[in-house]
């Protein structure tokens, strides 16, 4: 059992985490000519399948791998990703522990929907007390946090949780099928069966 599990655990998050790095640098949209930090990426679709296929843990340890692998080229001193590891946790932990319990499309809905309201209530904390102050230091006086928060943060987060759960929901299907068929063949092949 357990080699049936590390076998194909290690190579799809291995293959998931690879995406997800490539992902995090092309493409990326900026959405907010004032705030050029904020850039549309799909890094979280593989991260949310890795979750989804494995659990919170596997999607959160692909999580810290990408960032750390984009600190090699951060543009904010390695702010941006720690920021980015606090959102991606926030996004990526409600569906992946409701689906554990619930292995259905209401509850991965569901789980993916609180996910994006929560993503963007950290985004806009990281924001506020982390991010912009890092980057403008003491330009920040003159700063208009409250129409950056609720003009940029707020709409771009949305949008950023929108389209990689809609990207998700739309390749998990054929994905779980691939598992699938890997765990099949493993139990052929072993005996062994995933409790």
């Amino acid at each position: 059992m357990k080699k049936r599990i590390s076998t194909t655990y290690l190579c799809y998050v291995a293959l998931m985490v690879a995406l997800s790095t490539i992902l995090s640098y092309f493409p990326e949209i900026p959405l907010a000519f004032f705030a050029p930090w904020l850039k549309l990426d799909f890094s979280f679709v593989p991260m949310l399948l890795i979750g989804f296929s494995f659990g919170p843990g596997a999607s959160i340890l692909a999580l810290v791998i990408t960032n750390i692998v984009h600190l090699l080229g951060s543009t904010t001193g390695g702010v941006g990703e720690l920021a980015n590891t606090f959102v991606g946790a926030a996004y990526l932990l409600p569906p992946t522990l409701i689906y554990v319990r619930r292995r259905n499309k209401k509850a991965a809905i569901i789980g993916t929907a609180i996910g994006a309201l929560l993503m963007v209530a950290i985004a806009m904390l990281t924001n506020k007390y982390l991010l912009v102050p890092a980057l403008l230091g003491e330009k920040i006086a003159s700063f208009d946090m409250t129409g950056y928060l609720v003009a940029g943060v707020l709409p771009f987060n949305l949008v950023k949780g929108f389209m990689n759960s809609l990207i998700t929901f739309l390749l998990y299907k054929h994905l779980s099928r691939f598992i699938k068929e890997i765990n099949r063949k493993e139990y052929a092949r072993t005996g062994n069966r995933n409790s």
